[in-house]
């Protein structure tokens, strides 16, 4: 006569709960593996955006620089779309393109496209052309725009010059020749400047100067 020997059941079962414990285990360490994974890819996304955003933000800089150092010595007088200089202010000028329903706005055409990227949304005219230039590798384009409401100049936006009081000192009030402030010959410019840099990073930056 033959014995069949059979196992415990809890025995069988404390296998098989082992089986779905170390199961469990292994997912959660992969899971935490794959997490641990993109957090690293996400920091280094971050810090190259940081880094590119920071490169464009110099090349506009530098961008502006070169504006100012035309501005010293052009003709002003008209405009000179060449030179990306526009003797005029625009009071609807939408220089960065983000107001998106104004639908009165002008927008500055970057990209030589007829404002390619301004297509989502309103506006009345696609206006200033800019000039470019290279920046360490990089294109920035800006623009020029005196701030005067006409081209003859006769309503402009200058600083103001404080009159200097009788005994020659400035910043002081003199009640007995009261003058007051005097207009200033000179006009504000206002220089607006673009980057495109890698990975579609943007700069801009705007400049007020006065020559």
């Amino acid at each position: 006569m033959m014995h069949t020997h059979r196992r415990p059941p809890t025995m069988a079962a404390s296998r098989g709960s082992a089986l779905i414990f170390a199961l469990i285990a292994l997912v959660s360490m992969s899971l935490a593996a794959l997490a641990l994974v993109r957090s690293v890819d996400t920091g280094t996304v971050i810090l190259g955006n940081v880094g590119f955003k920071r490169e464009a933000t110099a090349a506009a800089d530098e961008a502006t620089r070169q504006a100012i150092d035309w501005l010293q010595t052009a003709d002003v007088s008209a405009n000179n779309a060449a030179q990306g200089y526009y003797a005029t202010t625009a009071t609807t000028l939408d220089a960065t393109g983000f107001q998106q329903t104004a639908s009165t706005r002008t927008l500055i055409d970057w990209d030589s496209d007829n404002c390619g990227y301004a297509d989502g949304g309103t506006y009345a005219g696609c206006g200033q052309r800019p000039r470019s230039v290279s920046v360490s590798g990089v294109t920035a384009h800006y623009v020029i725009l005196r701030l005067c409401a006409d081209v003859a100049a006769t309503q402009c936006s200058r600083p103001l010059n404080a009159v200097a009081s009788a005994d020659g000192s400035k910043g002081s009030l003199d009640y007995a020749n009261p003058g007051g402030p005097e207009v200033n010959t000179a006009v504000y410019y206002r220089i607006v400047v673009r980057v495109q840099g890698a990975r579609q990073s943007q700069s801009f930056t705007e400049t007020i100067v006065q020559r």
